[in-house]
């Protein structure tokens, strides 16, 4: 349950309302370019029964012949940025004091049920970044786009909060299997520079001392990147969602490193695990159905010359 304020900002952006044709089973919504998004009737539960076939689809695709460079990529970026995550860590928490951002959790409680805290918000630049990550936000997003979804009755919008509730389970099972792999310590618990590796903890030695093994991938990362995907996919006209989503990432980042929360090489296959499970729930099996720019029309106006010089115009009609 992580990730992100930087899609609640984005939330006035989708504000207005979408235009659609609508049947009796669907709703089609057009595109600034002419493509069309064809949404069926959403439904909550069948979307998040969806989980486990998307995640097959997030795998499969991950390892097919034409992604292979993008996993060396992810690997070489890792490898390279490993190598230089005590210098990144140690630099990076320099930054923070230059510019007076807390390398501390200074969130606090603003609500209380009975004495136990069930909303702990920033209180500080460094707590506000932080809370970029913090399960809040999507449940904030989870709602928004539900509640748009029910009362304007706009099926894209249902989807798209139906497909976030999914891509949090999905998101989230994953990095919680590739976590208890790699078993490596958090910056803030590191035994020696850069930290140490435990691979394959015990259940329990997991739960017990999590920071000493759940530091790759991140999942802030993954979420949030999952997010961004699965909004920018159902929302393919609004611009601000990809540079300002991927802006408040880097702030995000920036500050895990710094509250000693994450390494830098965390982050790769964490953004790599958020991209391809959002893109295999928009794309999955409750995703809308796409198709290209709409076919020029049939009906076509133009100049007309005429072998003797006059100068008119011509209506054709192609059937």
């Amino acid at each position: 349950m992580k990730n992100l304020l930087a899609s609640l900002l984005l939330l006035p952006a989708f504000c207005a309302p979408g235009l659609y044709a609508q049947e009796a089973s669907s709703r089609t919504y057009v595109n600034k370019d002419g493509s069309t998004l064809t949404y069926v009737k959403p439904g909550l539960w069948h979307t998040i029964g969806s989980g486990p076939s998307d995640w097959g689809g997030f795998v499969k695709e991950s390892f097919r012949k034409e992604n292979l460079p993008w996993l060396g990529a992810i690997g070489a970026s890792t490898v390279l940025l490993i190598h230089y995550d005590q210098k990144i860590y140690t630099s990076t928490k320099k930054t923070g004091r230059k510019l007076n951002i807390s390398s501390k959790d200074r969130t606090k409680t603003y609500l209380k049920i009975g004495g136990v805290s069930v909303f702990r918000g920033p209180d500080d630049l460094g707590s506000a970044m932080y809370f970029l990550g913090d399960g809040w936000i999507n449940i904030g997003l989870f709602g928004y786009f539900e509640t748009r979804g029910w009362l304007k009755d706009d099926w894209r919008a249902s989807q798209t909060g139906h497909q976030l509730g999914e891509g949090l389970l999905v998101t989230g099972f994953t990095t919680q299997i590739i976590k208890r792999i790699t078993g490596r310590e958090t910056p803030r618990a590191a035994s020696a520079s850069r930290g140490v590796w435990r691979m394959f903890p015990s259940f329990k030695d997991f739960q017990a001392h999590r920071t000493r093994y759940d530091a790759v991938p991140s999942g802030h990362m993954a979420t949030g990147m999952m997010t961004i995907t699965v909004i920018a996919e159902n929302y393919p006209d609004n611009r601000y969602v990809k540079p300002l989503g991927y802006a408040l990432l880097t702030a995000l980042g920036f500050q895990m490193v710094n509250n000693g929360v994450h390494w830098a090489s965390d982050y790769p296959l964490g953004l790599a695990v958020g991209y391809g499970v959002g893109k295999a729930i928009a794309h999955g099996r409750t995703a809308a159905k796409r198709a290209g720019p709409a076919a020029p029309s049939a009906l076509n106006f133009a100049p007309y010359l005429s072998p003797e010089g006059a100068v008119g115009a011509s209506l054709a009609y192609k059937f």
